[in-house]
């Protein structure tokens, strides 16, 4: 959708400049008489630039604010509305200072909206691609409570600590990854290069192969002779995967299959139960109501199973039943979860127990990870080091038995 810049006037007679989103330039007007703005002046903003608040904006079409352009505004302007400047000014002084073109950008198109006298969340809401419907749901609920700087600050600590842990889960596979790699170049070469010299020493002189042998010289000719088909398959295969998973059904099937996968069911598990205790904690804490916040959750969720079984809990507590026992039913959420809340209902301290829960769930995920990551690096040595000495012996095994034919 290409972005319009625009100059109107609003109904004191203000002129205001900006630009929005939409699918033609008479679909821009309307969108402007919408919001009660008379448009003077609409127009394409591609590779155009305008001033605003004295500073060069370079108005194209919107891109999605990096995890650190997000982190950084919600940090700075919590501090700001903390402080007690107006959200407005806010958004005109972190617009000014902003690092990169995409966050200014989206800064003064939601500071447009708000000087129009629109909520923040709403603003918000104009950039879908930048922040979630979570992150939405979390401003909205500060703005309806009247606490929305110290919302801000925990969204900022929310979207901190998952970046956290995903930066870790990132750092964790780098060497692994690499030495999986490693691996399989090598034994490749081996295969290909290695295994068929010798095989050539091995040929007119009439011994019998050992079996091993036998399949390795076969698997090396294999290799030579439809390795490259072999590369193009696994590639085309890929991408095929790829392509599938863009749609929902494989998505949610594939979601399903990896918690029922023996190992990795229980961490996907106890991943999202972490992040879902963390986000209900930040909208029960700001005010949101039940059922709101647990519709929220299901959209911040990463797995779509997981996000599918958050509607049918929805449902349950919609009809009367009550959270904890809407979770047991489930039989997603692991007991630690579902007995803190069912504590936080008896004792109405909801929101507390369910950042307990986080925490908790939180520190059992690092754990986990960390074990796995330390037991993956020695597993794939050892496998290596199998496959190597696999090769080797098959190589070694014929130039014995020939030793022994000439002693004997």
């Amino acid at each position: 959708m290409p972005a319009f810049e625009y100059v109107a006037l609003d109904t004191g007679g203000k002129r205001s400049r900006g630009y929005l989103n939409a699918d033609s330039e008479v679909a821009a007007r309307r969108e402007l008489r919408r919001r009660n703005l008379a448009p003077l002046k609409v127009g394409r903003a591609e590779e155009k630039r305008v001033r605003s608040a004295g500073v060069s904006l370079t108005m194209t079409r919107p891109r999605r604010l990096s995890r650190r352009d997000l982190m950084l505004f919600t940090r700075q302007i919590a501090s700001l509305i903390e402080a007690g400047i107006p959200v407005e000014e806010a958004l005109a002084l972190l617009s000014r200072q902003a690092e990169t073109p995409a966050l200014r950008r989206v800064l003064s198109s939601t500071r447009s909206r708000v000087q129009e006298g629109g909520r923040l969340a709403d603003a918000l809401g104009d950039h879908p691609q930048s922040f979630p419907p979570v992150y939405r749901a979390m401003v909205s609920a500060g703005e309806s409570a009247g606490g929305l700087g110290r919302v801000l600050n925990r969204l900022a600590d929310y979207l901190e600590k998952a970046d956290v842990i995903r930066r870790k889960i990132q750092a964790a596979l780098i060497y692994p990854a690499a030495l999986a790699v490693t691996a399989i170049a090598v034994v490749s070469a081996l295969l290909v290069f290695i295994v068929p010299r010798i095989a050539e020493q091995f040929e007119g002189t009439g011994v019998s192969l050992p079996m091993p042998t036998r399949i390795m010289i076969g698997l090396s000719g294999f290799l030579q002779d439809y390795g490259v088909f072999l590369l193009a398959g696994l590639a085309a295969l890929a991408m095929l995967g790829l392509v599938a998973l863009r749609s929902e059904p494989a998505r949610l099937q594939r979601d399903r299959m990896l918690r029922r996968l023996p190992l990795m069911g229980g961490w996907t598990r106890d991943m999202e139960s972490a992040r879902f205790a963390r986000t209900m904690a930040i909208l029960i804490q700001s005010g949101a109501v039940l059922p709101d916040a647990l519709r929220a959750s299901g959209r911040a969720a990463g797995n779509r199973a997981f996000a599918e079984t958050l509607k049918a809990v929805v449902a349950d507590v919609e009809t009367g039943t009550g959270l904890s026992e809407a979770l047991r039913k489930s039989g997603w959420f692991p007991g630690l979860l579902v007995h803190m809340v069912a504590a936080g209902e008896r004792s109405g301290a909801l929101g507390d127990m369910f950042d307990r829960a986080a925490h908790q769930l939180e520190q059992d995920v690092d754990g986990r990870t960390a074990t796995a990551m330390n037991l993956l690096e020695p597993a794939i040595i050892i496998t290596m080091g199998a496959i190597v000495t696999g090769i080797i012996l098959s190589i070694l095994l014929p130039i014995l038995r020939l030793n022994t034919l000439a002693l004997g």
